[in-house]
């Protein structure tokens, strides 16, 4: 064949080496010519290698101040995704690519021999899909897994060398080009590498406009439709749809959006959803991560704005926000109750801060807790509660002025002047509490709901593990703690103290039980209260009995010497500060 001839063929496969060679037209050709066409090409894809270019992003063209503030205020679900756009978002050409990369035109592998042998040379894929290894020739790998590539090599060089290990690795990406279409920020074609996937191209075009599908995403290849991806699937549930890698001459199509709809108020994640037909309300509760803990669900009100008009639907309960028909622009706000919370300590099963409702009881926050340990004491239940406290301080404040008052115009002016310090000291150290009296036995609860005691924001419930002991303080002569005995009266305890020493005052005892209830003995002189030892006052494991100093002097002075130290042993309950302040 003359020079002519072949030089008119090569310049005519120039037209072919932009894009894949026509296998039948090069089986046309003959044998010596089809060498010198392929040769030809080699050496020009050789000298056009594909040099991995950095891939423009929105970095380059950023959203103006106005776009950013209009995409914020629309608080659409997603947008945050594409808000800021990094080339770092893309994938670099640094191939760290798992085993089922596909390799095609423009991929480069290294291929390392040690052993007998020792080599390192880069193979280029060509656009016939082959490479060529040194001293072997053409291994076709276009369309071959990466693993099945490294197979076939190893293979190659095991039947070619012995003693020689092979050891390949992808060092080039090919570049390929995508079509973004539709409802994109910026349509185009796009260069990315073959490592790519649609959330990668998608980032490229500044992600999704405010028209345009986060739940219809197609990808078109050989003008078909292989892949339609929802984006929720990936943003919520951590799905790996967009995992499909893209091909050179695939398209991206952004459909229009489909229903939107608001969602507000006590949702853990409100924003602006995008629903499909198949969609309901309770499905867009869901995007948004389910209701809050502080959720009011009696009453849910969807508002959809007509043309004229507004009109609101009222949901009564979960169902029917399933069942209710969807429009885009409706607006589904969830009222929140005010945030309550209490603590529960001591011997309970599961002890912590709870979340209440209004209305909540006592019973059932035990029960959240999943009630009370083995050695629990519930008759010994502590329940403090703000505006208790609150009352309390108030109380303590007007009985220390009371006292002072009544000893200034009322007692005895020597036994005022010697003790008032005394006194006003003790009254003025004395710690408040918010304690109030409460019903702790589940037993009774259920036989009497009206003693199931409601919470308040705050409160705090203590169950103290059961006392075996009984405590007694004051004018004896062994204040400590005694083995409780359940037949032993307060008198009987006195004994077992050793008894009360001269000073003590019998006829103003005062006996603290585990639940805050105070009871005072005024049954008169010490030969009658420890001869009567079937007193109605029951003692309980934990009781406190208190038995003050006697002062011989006028009422409002000893008063107030036996009130001060009471006022810290009763735990200054409004109970307490009942009983001290009136008997």
């Amino acid at each position: 064949m003359n020079k002519f001839l072949i030089t008119t063929l090569l310049i005519t496969s120039a037209a072919i080496i932009s894009q894949e060679l026509d296998e039948s037209y090069l089986k046309s050709l003959p044998d010596n010519i089809r060498e010198d066409v392929l040769l030809k090409i080699d050496q020009r894809d050789e000298d056009e290698k594909p040099i991995y270019r950095r891939q423009s992003s929105m970095t380059d063209k950023p959203f103006s101040e106005e776009e950013m503030e209009a995409r914020k205020k629309r608080n659409r679900f997603g947008d945050n995704i594409f808000d800021t756009m990094q080339s770092s978002f893309m994938p670099i050409n640094e191939p760290n690519l798992d085993s089922s990369y596909i390799l095609d035109f423009g991929d480069t592998l290294e291929l390392q021999l040690i052993g007998q042998k020792n080599s390192v040379d880069e193979l280029s894929v060509k656009r016939d899909g082959s490479i060529n290894i040194p001293e072997i020739g053409k291994v076709f790998v276009s369309g071959l897994s990466l693993d099945d590539v490294n197979k076939l090599i190893k293979a190659k060089i095991s039947n070619a060398y012995i003693g020689v290990e092979a050891f390949i690795t992808l060092v080039n990406i090919r570049d390929i080009q995508v079509l973004i279409t539709g409802n994109a920020y910026n349509p185009g074609i796009y260069t990315l590498n073959g490592n790519s996937n649609i959330l990668h191209a998608l980032s490229m075009a500044g992600g999704i406009n405010e028209n345009g599908s986060y739940r219809k995403i197609d990808l078109i290849r050989n003008n078909e439709v292989i892949k339609s991806v929802d984006l929720y699937d990936i943003f919520i549930y951590g799905k790996s749809g967009f995992g499909e890698r893209l091909r050179s001459g695939d398209s991206i199509i952004v459909r229009p959006s489909m229903k939107m709809v608001t969602i507000s108020g006590a949702v853990k994640r409100p924003a602006l959803y995008e629903l499909t037909d198949d969609n309901n309300f309770y499905d867009s509760i869901e995007y948004g991560d389910g209701f809050a803990d502080n959720a009011n669900l009696e009453t849910l009100r969807i508002e959809r704005p007509l043309k004229d008009d507004t009109s609101f639907i009222d949901i009564l309960d979960l169902d029917q926000l399933s069942s209710t028909d969807v429009r885009s622009s409706d607006r589904l706000n969830i009222r929140a109750f005010d945030r309550r919370t209490v603590t529960i300590s001591g011997a309970i099963n599961t002890p912590g801060v709870y979340t209440i409702s209004k209305g909540e009881t006592l019973s059932s926050l035990i029960d959240k807790a999943q009630g009370y340990k083995d050695n629990a004491y519930p008759f010994g239940g502590v329940l403090i509660n703000e505006t208790a406290l609150a009352l309390n301080e108030i109380a303590a404040e007007k009985l220390y002025k009371s006292f002072v008052q009544r000893l200034i115009t009322k007692g005895d002016a020597l036994f005022a002047s010697e003790s008032l310090p005394f006194i006003l000291e003790e009254l003025k150290k004395t710690e408040i509490s918010g304690r109030v009296m409460a019903e702790f036995d589940l037993d009774v609860i259920e036989a009497n709901k009206d003693l199931d005691t409601t919470l308040d924001n705050n409160d705090q419930i203590i169950i103290p593990i059961k006392s075996e002991q009984v405590y007694i303080f004051g004018e004896v002569n062994q204040p400590g703690a005694i083995r409780y005995k359940p037949s032993q009266s307060v008198a009987d305890y006195i004994v077992d103290a050793g008894g009360t020493i001269e000073s003590s005052d019998l006829n103003n005892t005062f006996v603290i039980h585990p639940n805050g209830e105070v009871n005072r003995i005024s049954n008169g002189s010490r030969l009658s209260m420890l001869n009567n030892r079937n007193n109605d006052i029951l003692i309980y494991p934990g009781s406190v009995i208190y038995i003050p100093r006697e002062v011989k002097t006028r009422d409002a002075s000893m008063v107030a010497s036996i009130w001060a130290p009471i006022i810290g042993s009763a735990a200054t309950s409004i109970t307490a500060l009942s009983v001290l302040n009136n008997k």
